[in-house]
């Protein structure tokens, strides 16, 4: 039985991956419009959300195999570009983030790409630099609340860092979710940061926070292992068994 689910895998496969050789077919032949070409721009959301395995480095493979063929027709590869910098500016997964990343060094900081001047520029490579020091793994920058309480000082084999507002009712109910999770399990410590100017307190300014951790909305959640590297972020805390392996039941 698990040869036949082996073959059967392996079948599925290959005819992903030849769908995905022939989907691009006589796209070095485009001539259509490029400003604004909604069905362009549906056929590389169809293709890179359904037809491509939602990993960081196989979406990149199928990045740069697109651009090296419309590489020639600068307008239909500035086009596709400026569309992917859209979709993963704001990824749906958390390890798309690496992907704006990626875009950003392999192309926008080394291309002239149209549209793309010294002030937007600055812009994607501030965004890309939060990005990737906010990459799963990698250790949460610190900060300070007041004179005894940094998040690196906790001692916890798991921290949940929860930046709220006190205003917002998406909020209060997260923070009801997340009591919840971690009243089971106590080897969870929460650090939680209202963003509201009203309700900060300590050295720290939610402006600063905005900035170190790439806070566009609230509530927001990251979960941290015993040495405070980041094992998942921008998800819900009921969630939170899921990438916890001692944590899950």
């Amino acid at each position: 039985m698990k040869s036949k689910i082996v073959i059967l895998l392996l079948l599925v496969s290959s005819l992903g991956m030849a769908q995905n050789q022939h989907f691009w077919d006589g796209i070095e032949a485009f001539d259509g419009p490029t400003d604004e070409n909604p069905v362009l721009a549906a056929q590389l959301d169809f293709y890179f959300d359904k037809m491509v395995a939602p990993l960081p480095n196989s979406i990149t493979l199928e990045i740069s195999r697109l651009i090296e063929r419309t590489s020639k027709n600068t307008a239909l590869r500035d086009f596709i570009l400026w569309h992917l910098f859209e979709k993963y500016q704001h990824p749906e997964y958390m390890t798309h983030d690496q992907v704006f990343v990626w875009l950003y060094d392999q192309y926008f900081s080394k291309l002239e790409i149209k549209d793309l001047n010294e002030a937007n520029l600055a812009l994607i490579r501030d965004k890309a630099e939060h990005f990737r020091r906010l990459a799963l793994f990698n250790i949460a920058p610190n900060f300070q609340l007041n004179d005894s309480v940094d998040l690196q000082s906790i001692e916890s084999e798991y921290t949940v860092l929860f930046f709220f507002d006190h205003d917002c009712d998406l909020c209060l109910q997260e923070r009801r979710d997340l009591d919840s999770v971690c009243a089971k399990h106590p080897e969870i410590t929460i650090f939680a940061i209202d963003m509201n100017p009203d309700g900060s307190s300590g050295f720290v300014k939610p402006s600063e926070l905005v900035m170190l951790y790439d806070i566009e909305t609230t509530p927001l959640l990251l979960v941290l292992d015993r040495d405070k590297r980041i094992i998942a972020k921008k998800i819900q805390a009921r969630q939170i068994p899921v990438f916890t392996s001692k944590l899950v039941e």
